[in-house]
């Protein structure tokens, strides 16, 4: 089983068709696609021969100045790398990191990227009880009895969408500094909630480092573009562990162009939320149990009586050619009864509730 969601080609060659032919529901991207004024320069600069003739520029200096303007972070605070979760291990390594606390379920990057630089990865349980939702003073307790180097956090929550307060959040970062560990805080779905952000405290907090991807509210994973804020200091401790080229120019130029649509951004929050309670709204309505989410998801459990998460991808793949997230691989999570389900148009999510619904029945 693939451990990611999005992967359209092997689900393309597994049912022997094409991959625009699949309706993908696995990867939590925004339907609406990349910025129209994104779109054409990406087309323009594709079809340029001087340009593909250029490296790309190594210090992506005008992104990271259209960042500054789109977050008031520092320009010298960003670290433009081939998507968020490329740069967890550069960033474990410049941090020096030799264990460290992950609340889980988690992206299972989290994990991999541990484990790839010897770091001890120490779980912290959440509770499906409590749908997901970090308990802070507990994981408090927990940081300042045990050592760790690092914590590593999503908010929202990663598959959950559980949100935590920024307050909570700033609690969490005072008890790993107070106890010498940094605070690695994954923002990757933070655009649906932009007032909950510690970004812009990375200028003065040392101990915190906030990831971000750029290719999922922009709708354009395809490009590969995420980055990290942190000190000054440790944003060029990062950057040194980077490759000299690691982002096309093509890239490069449509994010910055796609961070000047403020009317993209406005549209994309106000539809998700509305599609994302009539699909929640919906789901329950099937006799499903769907956690809140303050992001573009939403994690649904699966009764006994009802067919197994894999057994219910491969029918969706096979009779509606709709593809959903198999959460099997989310430790933490019972095998078998979770599915992750983006938030895309309503019409598309009518015809993953109507597809639903079928396949439901049918057992």
């Amino acid at each position: 089983m693939n451990i990611h969601g999005g992967d359209v080609w092997q689900v393309a060659e597994e049912m022997g068709g094409d991959a625009s032919e699949l309706l993908d529901f696995s990867a939590n991207i925004n339907p609406r696609g990349l910025p129209m004024q994104a779109l054409l320069r990406l087309t323009r600069n594709a079809g340029n021969p001087q340009l593909l003739g250029f490296y790309p520029d190594p210090s992506a200096r005008h992104l990271r100045r259209a960042l500054s303007a789109h977050t008031g972070v520092a320009a010298d605070q960003f670290v433009i790398g081939p998507g968020a979760e490329a740069l967890l291990a550069p960033i474990l390594r410049a941090l020096h990191v030799r264990r460290v606390l992950v609340p889980v379920p988690a992206f299972s990057e989290y994990r991999r990227a541990s484990e790839q630089q010897n770091v001890h990865y120490v779980p912290f349980p959440l509770h499906h009880a409590d749908s997901f939702q970090l308990p802070v003073a507990h994981l408090c307790r927990r940081i300042e009895e045990e050592p760790f180097d690092a914590v590593l956090l999503s908010n929202p929550h990663n598959p959950s969408g559980a949100m935590l307060d920024a307050r909570d959040v700033r609690l969490v970062l005072d008890a790993a500094n107070a106890s010498g560990a940094t605070l690695l805080l994954d923002e990757a779905f933070i655009d649906y909630a932009p007032g909950q952000s510690l970004i812009a405290e990375t200028i003065e907090r040392p101990g915190l480092v906030v990831l971000r991807s750029l290719t999922k509210f922009y709708g354009c994973p395809a490009l590969r573009v995420g980055y990290a804020a942190a000190h000054p200091d440790m944003a060029r401790r990062i950057s040194s562990l980077l490759p000299t080229w690691p982002v096309m120019q093509m890239a490069l130029d449509a994010l910055t162009d796609a961070l000047d649509d403020r009317q993209y951004v406005e549209s994309s929050l106000r539809e998700n939320a509305a599609n994302r309670d009539t699909l929640r709204a919906a789901l329950l309505a099937l006799g499903l149990i769907v956690f809140p989410s303050a992001a573009n998801y939403l994690l649904v459990e699966l009764l006994p009586r009802m067919p197994s998460s894999t057994e219910l991808r491969t029918r969706l793949i096979k009779h509606h050619r709709i593809l959903i997230r198999n959460c099997d691989s989310y430790e933490g999570l019972t095998h078998g009864h979770f599915i992750r389900v983006a938030v895309r148009s309503a019409e598309e999510n009518e015809r993953l509730v109507n597809a639903l619904s079928e396949e439901l029945r049918a057992t």
